[in-house]
């Protein structure tokens, strides 16, 4: 029965795209459905069919049929989420990659080399320019609330306008610290970064460090060092600022252009892997929590696998994106996650399947060990994207903002046709 329903699903869609123009399909049975099929993680995730279509026109009689035929389907744009959300085993997947015009007036600020940018803006929106620009949902005043943090659950995104920064050049690069003691290392540099950072003058904007841990080819622990701004002197002084946190092995920090730094970027990462992330968000990074990051990172237990990364994420207290900054700071979003917090991101993804079922056992139990520290500094709201299904709490992630949602969705899509979309409401 189910093959007889595949395949009648699967000339429904032959007709339809015969007769609709400017809709490419893909079948199963075409030589390029694994290649435009393949996103970042859960390669095991294989869709019924894929349709691509390439103007705004073929999009909307797209949606309409599928709509109207009760075919389930899924949006995919960049494929990079990291619970594989774009794709969903026997459904459609609307590929929306042909539909890829960009106008630019000025040169832009980002930091998304491999990240499809809308899905990233709408969900949140962490990256190094955060500290001096702030989160991508406040960047556009002009976007409907409900999308700022809750995305495409009430249609497709097809067309922004997006606010830029006009930034030539940049220090950026990779400070990798002495870690032959990795659990020391961590705790030294987490100490003296908590010292800075609650400081008299605290952190300048411009500066934004994202601390890693990788196998290289031991794991070592490291931090990709941005200082956005032009003033590129004072940007030296920090580097020796964070330099002087804990003994340093090599540092490639150097004065590039963002457009530069995101082609380097595009090749510190694997394109493509398997496994999945868990995240806890904190409001500062203790003694407690350095410890127990020091001992599911160290050469005992990290995961000895290429692709296995362990990185932190930071929404500083200084940046526009805070509630700190004021009252007002999103009113117009319901991102929710607005004091300022470290966002540890565990990620047992592999190369090897036959490392996978280890791996997720020690994601689950780093991420148990972290909830298992000081409650009052775990922040309960979360990042969206970072989310799987069985994590989502939609009270934590949109506290005071539920309510407003549900009015939303219930008004512009009450048949819940964008039920696959990764705010799950």
């Amino acid at each position: 029965m189910a093959n007889q329903r595949t395949n009648r699903t699967l000339t429904t869609l032959s007709q339809f795209t015969s007769q609709t123009p400017n809709v490419h399909y893909i079948p199963p049975s075409s030589t390029d459905f694994d290649k435009l099929r393949t996103i970042y993680a859960y390669p095991e995730k294989v869709p019924l069919a894929i349709l691509r279509p390439s103007t705004e026109s073929s999009l909307a009689k797209t949606i309409s049929f599928l709509s109207t035929n009760k075919i389930d389907f899924t949006l995919r744009t960049g494929g990079h989420h990291m619970h594989g959300r774009s794709t969903k085993p026997d459904t459609v997947v609307v590929d929306l990659r042909l539909l890829n015009t960009v106008t630019l007036d000025e040169d832009a600020v980002g930091s998304i080399a491999s990240v499809g940018y809308v899905r990233w803006a709408m969900y949140g929106g962490y990256g190094a320019y955060a500290s001096r620009f702030g989160l991508d949902p406040d960047a556009e005043s002009d976007l409907l609330k409900g999308i700022r943090g809750a995305g495409g659950a009430f249609g497709v995104i097809l067309d922004l306008t997006v606010r830029v920064y006009k930034l030539s050049s940049i220090l950026v690069g990779i400070i990798v610290f002495d870690s032959s003691d990795l659990l020391g290392v961590v705790r030294k540099f987490e100490d003296g970064y908590r010292a800075l950072s609650n400081g008299s003058n605290g952190l300048p904007a411009p500066l934004y460090l994202h601390q890693v841990i990788l196998n290289f080819p031991t794991p070592v622990f490291g931090a990709m060092f941005m200082w956005a701004d032009e003033d590129t002197a004072i940007g030296e002084e920090w580097i020796e600022k964070i330099c002087a946190l804990a003994p340093v092995m090599s540092r490639t920090v150097t004065q590039t252009t963002p457009l530069a730094w995101l082609d380097e970027q595009s090749k510190l990462v694997a394109q493509n892997t398997q496994g999945r992330m868990w995240t806890i968000n904190l409001r500062q990074i203790t003694d407690e929590a350095a410890g127990v990051i020091g001992e599911f990172t160290g050469d005992r237990r990290f995961l000895d696998d290429p692709h296995v990364l362990f990185n932190i994420h930071e929404l500083r207290g200084g940046s526009p994106s805070t509630t700190r900054q004021g009252a007002g700071i999103g009113k117009d979003s319901v991102f929710n996650a607005r004091d300022p917090h470290f966002v540890i991101e565990i990620c047992p993804t592999v190369s090897d399947t036959a490392k996978l079922e280890g791996a997720l056992t020690w994601g689950t139990e780093f991420c148990d060990a972290l909830k298992a520290t000081e409650k009052g500094d775990i922040l309960e709201a979360s990042y969206v994207s970072f989310l799987a299904e069985d994590e989502f709490d939609h009270a934590n992630v949109y506290g005071e903002h539920l309510s407003f949602l549900k009015e939303v969705k219930a008004w512009l899509d009450p048949e819940n046709v964008f039920q696959n979309a990764i705010s799950y409401l």
